[in-house]
């Protein structure tokens, strides 16, 4: 039994015969599900308007060849970091986990560390040898203009002056690399040198990867963090010697990864490179990809299609973002008349990121929805379920 989806004030009785009105040159594949029951939405012009449907006749144009290539997923090394230990010590707190996103500058761990103390009394040395070399001058700077110190005095203090500048500006510079306050641990005050060095995020993202473990020995430089910005990836394939000619900065890809079967991923060749690998005679192409849902992840392989020039014979296009899955079947939905959707499969020729030329299943004039689909088979979709006819 024919059934329809109904959304709106109420619903009509469907007449098979009448899907079937000026399409008789498609298979029945296309129209039917296994089930022999017609993948039909109805909808009211109210739903029409708040689903956003808009559709457009099929056009022909000359097919677009695409370049297949390999490609893996990766990180622009701007929106990465590996996070180290910048002192020897002991981890004796970890605050962040895998998976946990974090802001530039967050504390990621703390080190307890005998060589902070060190490091700070260092600063304070420092300090003040600056504060005595700096009056010592200005005392032999007076002397000099009372005729009683000579030039000679005065030079030499210059020079130790400078000397305990350098010093002072070295130790400063040491703590201001572990993150610790100068002013901190004031023995004047009572106070004690801190010895607890924090690691901090050095930029926004996610933790991809930990290599810490309370207690444990680090030194400098050991990774302990994988930090990584997922925002955006790159997409990193390899173009032959041969081929280079076809590929240019601008250029659309499309590319599918396994994780995600069916679905198509759309990015921009940002750079083409500038070194061929010796042995393989290949040229790595950059590719820039959003990715704010951060499904695409570092290392993921994928395969790209880059979209050439317009070549051979006309055959029907459509939007990309008309052709949707369905049961895993590739299908757009056709409107046989205003607010009557049909669920119409598809063989897609070949695709691009905006355009998808056809082999089958759609007629030149015929009019198709180009935004709005993912809605419609959402309904459609939820009625078989609803309604027990899941196919």
């Amino acid at each position: 039994m024919t059934w329809l989806l109904l959304l709106g004030l109420s619903c009509s009785e469907h007449d098979g015969h009448d899907d079937h009105i000026g399409h008789e040159d498609h298979d029945d594949a296309g129209e039917h599900d296994e089930h022999g029951e017609d993948r039909v939405v109805k909808l009211t012009p109210a739903a029409v308007n708040a689903a956003r449907i808009r559709v457009e006749p099929a056009t022909t144009s000359a097919q677009v060849e695409t370049l297949s290539l390999p490609g893996r997923i990766a990180l622009d090394p701007r929106r990465e970091a590996l996070v180290s230990a910048w002192i020897s010590g002991q981890l004796d707190a970890i605050r962040v986990r895998p998976g946990d996103t974090v802001a530039k500058g967050q504390l990621l761990a703390q080190v307890q560390s005998p060589e902070l103390g060190e490091a700070v009394a260092a600063f304070r040395a420092a300090l003040a040898a600056d504060d005595a070399a700096d009056a010592k001058l200005a005392r032999l700077i007076r002397l000099e203009e009372d005729g009683v110190a000579a030039q000679s005095q005065v030079l030499t203090a210059e020079a130790e002056h400078a000397a305990t500048v350098g010093a002072l500006e070295a130790a400063e510079e040491r703590l201001r690399i572990l993150g610790v306050d100068p002013t901190v641990g004031d023995p004047h005050e009572g106070d004690h040198f801190p010895s607890q060095v924090p690691i901090r995020a050095p930029i926004a993202g996610k933790v991809l990867t930990t290599d810490a473990t309370v207690g444990q020995r680090v030194e400098p430089g050991e990774s302990l963090f994988h930090i990584g910005d997922l925002d955006e990836v790159w997409l990193l394939v390899d173009v032959y010697e041969g081929q280079l000619g076809l590929v240019s900065a601008g250029q659309s890809v499309t590319f599918t990864v396994d994780a995600w079967p069916g679905e198509r991923f759309v990015g921009t060749v940002e750079r083409v490179g500038d070194w061929v690998q010796p042995q393989a005679r290949t040229v790595e192409v950059r590719v820039v990809v959003p990715n704010p849902e951060h499904r695409l992840k570092p290392n993921m392989f994928a395969q790209a299609q880059v979209a050439l020039e317009a070549t051979g014979p006309e055959r029907i296009v459509v939007p990309a973002n008309a052709v949707t899955l369905l049961d895993g079947q590739s299908v757009v939905f056709i409107e046989e008349e205003p607010g009557h959707y049909e669920a119409r499969g598809v063989e897609i020729r070949s695709q691009t990121a905006t355009q998808a030329w056809l082999s089958s299943g759609v007629n030149v004039g015929e009019s198709v929805v180009v935004d709005g689909a993912f809605a419609l088979k959402s309904e459609l979709e939820k009625g078989e379920l609803g309604e027990g006819h899941a196919h």
